[in-house]
């Protein structure tokens, strides 16, 4: 790609950047299409209860059509549809009011671009952490329950025709069976992809480092050649042991792209590294290699920046979840060579209707893998109520609701009439009352010798007051005034009620809601993005 088309499409790239930050301010995510806001609400008396969430929410329920969704078809060629970090999750989280998200969803945006725009063609890739990798205490390894959920997930893009699987070393505990000479369920659709992934035994074949899809479409002069190189960075120090374990090693990422980039060069018409990468380990892979064209990046925290051009590479990240859809546009000169991108992030909101085939097999994997929840569960509670039977009750740091409101009436009768003492019929309305990544919020010293699960120990279930104000066992025992020190608010309120799951969360808009006797509130300037209170 010549250096005045790059400054082409880096400037319509600015342009976009600029007209969105004007659009909807700093700091907040951008809805793709205009549509006309909805008038504020008057305020009501009845701002402490819980019977209409929607006056809590920082903006209304979304409005607009889904051909503003789309936007205009402005004669791309290609489009590249981008996901990251989907962890073995068919579905939308259901904490949030106006949830975002989910496979169904996604493919029914994706059926309507195909539908308005039949002439481009259109590819898609997951960049990675597609898999579940929540494993089991003592044995490490994977979950039953992940397991079947990550079945789930390849059947489902392989329906969905999800082409490029670039592994991260969040997948290895999952993809290793995938790569199993008699694996018994394989992609068919999807090529699992990583150029420094590698197994460290005889008894499975190593992905492919990199495939080039060879696309064409009527827009398209030529077929077009387009190699995708995966790439995983070096695992953090808590993930080493799981990768190890899972039989493979990662090796330097940026002596693998260099390698994988030389074997394509004389192949491929544009180069792309998908890619599970640090910030800085993305940047330095486009600073050393001229001939990259693309990266798409997921770094796994949830912030995703916009897009980079450096040196010769346009970076652009994926949206933790695919919450937001990302757009990859490819436009074409009429000889066929890419002259420029443009890149735009489309909100998964219910606007956006679900592919009817994919959501009856997200329903029936729900039941699925509820059913073998529940075993899993009723065996737990077994284990744990033989081992009471000969051991006794074990000790736990934490109490109940009942038993502070044996001092703390007032307080306790105020909780009863919030969503709090109700929170775990939230999850048993979505039917995901063992989902491990949504039951920590919803109860008391989940896997802290408090909650384990609903039928083990259902008096831990709920938002009690152990969650908020600590571990209250100690104080329950010798209830000396001043000596048990609460968490102040709202350090304490957003360890769960953060930017991913709770997106509309206003400290001052719902702290009426559930404020009650002391609890203390420090002053805003002094929480950390990670919901704890800094030192002084």
């Amino acid at each position: 790609m010549s250096n005045r088309k790059r400054g082409i499409y880096l400037a319509v790239i600015g342009l976009f950047a600029l007209l969105t930050i004007a659009a909807n301010g700093l700091g907040e995510w951008a809805r793709v299409f205009a549509q006309k806001p909805k008038p504020a609400r008057a305020k009501s008396n009845q701002a402490k209860s819980n019977q209409d969430r929607e006056r809590l929410v920082k903006r209304p329920a979304p409005t607009g059509t889904l051909r503003q969704r789309l936007d205009k078809d402005d004669g791309y060629a290609l489009v590249l549809f981008y996901s990251a970090d989907i962890h073995g999750n068919l579905e939308v989280c259901g904490c949030p009011i106006h949830p975002l998200g989910g496979v169904a969803r996604r493919m029914g945006y994706i059926n309507a671009f195909r539908k308005r725009s039949p002439e481009a063609a259109i590819v898609m890739a997951d960049v990675g952490r597609l898999f579940a990798d929540e494993r089991q205490e003592g044995s490490g390894e994977l979950r039953p329950d992940a397991r079947l959920m990550n079945d789930w997930i390849v059947r489902a893009h392989d329906l969905m025709n999800l082409e490029i699987v670039n592994l991260s070393y969040r997948d290895l505990p999952y993809a290793g069976g995938l790569l199993l000479p008699d694996a018994k369920l394989k992609p068919e659709r999807s090529a699992l992809i990583s150029a420094n992934v590698k197994v460290t035994d005889g008894t499975r074949e190593n992905a492919s480092p990199y495939v080039i899809k060879t696309v064409t479409g009527k827009r398209l002069p030529l077929p077009l050649r387009i190699a995708f190189i995966g790439l995983s960075d070096l695992p953090p120090d808590e993930f080493k042991g799981q990768v190890e374990a899972s039989g493979f090693v990662i090796n330097d990422p940026l002596v693998a792209a260099k390698t994988a980039l030389a074997e394509v060069h004389d192949k491929a018409d544009v180069t792309v590294i998908v890619g599970y990468l640090k910030r800085s380990t993305a940047m330095k892979l486009a600073q050393q290699n001229d001939d990259l064209d693309l990266i798409i990046n997921s770094d796994g925290s949830g912030i995703t920046l916009d897009p980079q051009e450096i040196n010769n590479t346009l970076v652009v990240y994926a949206a933790k979840e695919t919450k937001h859809l990302g757009e990859l546009r490819f436009y074409a000169d009429e000889e066929g060579v890419v002259e420029r991108f443009t890149n735009r992030y489309v909100e998964l909101d219910e606007i956006i209707p679900d592919d009817p085939q994919i959501a009856k097999l997200t329903k029936q994997a729900r039941q699925e893998i509820g059913d073998l929840q529940t075993k899993m569960a009723e065996a737990e509670a077994e284990k744990v109520a033989a081992q009471i039977a000969k051991e006794g009750a074990p000790q736990s740091p934490y109490v109940t609701a009942e038993t502070c409101g044996k001092c703390h009436a007032a307080e306790y009768k105020q909780w009863q009439g919030t969503r709090h003492a109700q929170a775990f019929a939230g999850l048993e309305k979505r039917q995901r009352p063992f989902d491990a990544a949504c039951i920590g919020c919803h109860s008391v010293g989940y896997q802290q010798q408090g909650f384990i699960n609903i039928k083990a120990t259902p008096k831990f279930a709920n938002v009690q007051c152990d969650s908020c104000h600590g571990p209250g066992a100690e104080h329950a025992a010798k209830p000396v005034k001043g000596k048990y020190q609460t968490p102040a608010a709202p350090a304490s309120c957003i360890a769960c009620h953060d930017r991913e799951n709770s997106p509309d969360f206003v400290f001052a808009k719902y702290w009426p809601v559930v404020a009650h006797g002391n609890l203390k509130v420090a002053p805003l300037a002094q929480v950390n993005t990670k919901g704890r209170t800094k030192k002084k």
